[in-house]
């Protein structure tokens, strides 16, 4: 029976979807001879490897409800597959760092409100990491789910997603605004201003080169803490969950090496 293989790195999550999509077209010799089928981008019914950033929802449902229509993603993701879902590999931020970055990714494309009217909404929504594993587990039916805890790297990704193929890791090559340009690009937003974009690419890179400030979306350092001890009571859960494991385990991570 044909097996799926399936990455989600977590919208805004510093690069991470690109660098595995680099790394997967440029491997996929490499897959073949390790016993994998084709890479590809999304629910493509030809694929085995499948690369999809937004299988649980793109950066809006991440900040507002935190995908919480995942398993009704997952359920059509699944739909569209030829064979059982194998391992399934979902990179998952931590709480403090991820909303901002979300905050930061929405802003350089849309008007919002300032972050720091959203932070006693983020802080007191019940919905986690967790419940969107449950959702996946739920809706993909998989055989085991791999979380990548934050800070985790791209070879670790690969270990977890395809052990023992061996392929060489691409560089990041994803450069994230600076303050100064997502503050600049929110003032145009707000304004209703539509420039062209040669003019938005010379005004970020102006922008991008002035001192920085506070950060345009931060949280104070009670609610950080606040976030990350509720982070680790998530890993700690899903970990408890059956076919749950956490991080690609020392002898996947030897594999791939």
């Amino acid at each position: 029976m044909n097996q799926h293989h399936i990455f989600i790195a977590a919208p805004a999550s510093g690069g991470m979807s690109g660098q595995m999509a680099r790394t997967l077209g440029c491997g996929q010799d490499a897959l073949a001879r390790a016993g994998y089928g084709p890479a590809v981008i999304g629910a493509a019914a030809g694929g085995r490897v499948h690369l999809d950033s937004q299988l649980i929802g793109d950066a809006a449902a991440g900040l507002y409800h935190l995908f919480a229509r995942a398993q009704e993603r997952a359920e059509r993701f699944r739909e569209a597959l030829s064979g059982s879902v194998g391992r399934v590999v979902l990179y998952a931020p931590s709480y403090e760092d991820y909303y901002p970055a979300l905050w930061r990714d929405l802003a350089a494309r849309r008007p919002l409100k300032p972050f720091a009217e959203l932070t006693p909404r983020l802080m007191a929504r019940p919905r986690r990491w967790v419940n969107v594993v449950r959702d996946l587990k739920a809706g993909l039916n998989p055989r085991e789910i791999i979380v990548l805890p934050h800070g985790s790297k791209i070879g670790e990704a690969m270990a977890a997603l395809v052990p023992g193929a061996s392929l060489d890791p691409a560089p990041d090559a994803e450069t994230a605004h600076a303050d100064t340009v997502i503050a600049m690009m929110q003032r145009l937003h707000h304004s209703g201003v539509v420039i062209g974009p040669k003019q938005k690419r010379r005004l970020a890179r102006f922008h991008h080169q002035q001192p920085q400030g506070t950060p345009i979306a931060e949280f104070d350092p009670l609610d950080r803490a606040s976030l990350q001890r509720r982070y680790e009571q998530d890993l700690e859960q899903m970990a408890s969950i059956d076919g749950v494991r956490i991080g690609p385990d020392e002898a996947l991570q030897i594999a791939a090496q």
